[in-house]
């Protein structure tokens, strides 16, 4: 896939002297400030009527936050294969929005959902919608450990829209999730790995405090490596496809336009976005990250 034009290219470098403490301590604040952090409420503020998004969204033919978002969830369920009997495990599952896009689209039972997430807060958040409805999903916090409390062979699909970044010790994880699908069942993820570039020392450590301020894993890989580990586990990969240039550009132009017309996000978080809209609408992000969707199945 052809890359789509970026911004110029975005430097972490002083361009006349040393910055002064007054000059860079700001900066520093925003970048490993709690505002904004992945398992808080802040997207709110980056949503309307009503929703409550996290992910970065599939941005071809829309301008809009709520449809990229809910894009990328149905892309995710397409190419899941969902349907009315698929029983499915969300891995991080933010605050679930996505639930009602496999549950009004592909007819998917929500009590056949189950979601894992960290964050209580959030957690709490998603279960206040499914109050006085008759069935909800079934939604459980905890981290890689909690996947312990499944059986094996326990379901159809596992999918980890936009979160499998934030999620450490990759390989238990992966690990864990063949246990428990279904012999056929699949694996479907949307998300961020290390460009396949060869860079620079300096942008080697300019990659890793992006990395830290947005609380990624430590244990991110570059495509390669996703193929290998999956394939030594005995997945079979379907689908391998890179999406980045329908993710970045269109999240970077939204979120810019964003905290200039809601002036209710907090002055620090709105530097926090306005640092991270930047980032990825330069030419920067490039030699740092690609965005992929793949889909991988534990064999007969």
């Amino acid at each position: 896939m052809e890359d789509l034009p970026y911004k110029k290219e975005i430097s972490l470098r002083h361009h006349s002297s040393f910055p002064t403490k007054a000059e860079i301590w700001p900066k520093v604040r925003l970048l490993f400030g709690r505002e904004g952090i992945p398992t808080d409420l802040s997207h709110l503020y980056l949503n309307e009527d009503g929703e409550s998004w996290a992910n970065l969204g599939y941005w071809e033919n829309t301008t809009e936050y709520g449809t990229a978002c809910s894009n990328l969830a149905e892309h995710l369920g397409t190419i899941a294969g969902l349907e009315p009997g698929s029983k499915l495990l969300d891995l991080g599952f933010g605050c679930g929005d996505q639930f009602k896009i496999w549950e009004n689209t592909f007819g998917v039972n929500v009590s056949n959902i189950y979601g894992i997430n960290i964050s209580k807060i959030q957690i709490e958040f998603a279960k206040r919608r499914y109050e006085g409805r008759g069935s909800s999903p079934n939604l459980i916090l905890g981290s890689v450990e909690g996947l312990a409390e499944f059986e094996d062979k326990t379901f159809d699909v596992v999918l980890a829209l936009d979160s499998l970044y934030f999620i450490p010790n990759r390989n238990r994880l992966v690990g864990e999730v063949f246990r428990i699908l279904k012999p056929g069942g699949v694996f479907v993820s949307a998300e961020i790995l290390f460009s396949d570039r060869k860079i620079s020392y300096w942008e080697t450590f300019k990659r890793n405090l992006i990395s830290k301020m947005a609380k990624m894993s430590s244990d991110l890989k570059k495509v390669e490596g996703i193929v290998s580990e999956y394939s030594a586990l005995g997945f079979n990969f379907e689908v391998l496809e890179r999406i980045d240039p329908f993710v970045f550009p269109g999240f970077s132009q939204f979120i810019l336009k964003k905290i200039k017309s809601e002036k209710k996000i907090p002055k620090r978080l709105a530097g926090r976005y306005e640092m991270l809209g930047e980032y990825f609408g330069s030419e920067t992000i490039k030699k740092h990250f690609e965005y992929w969707i793949y889909k991988v199945r534990k064999p007969e």
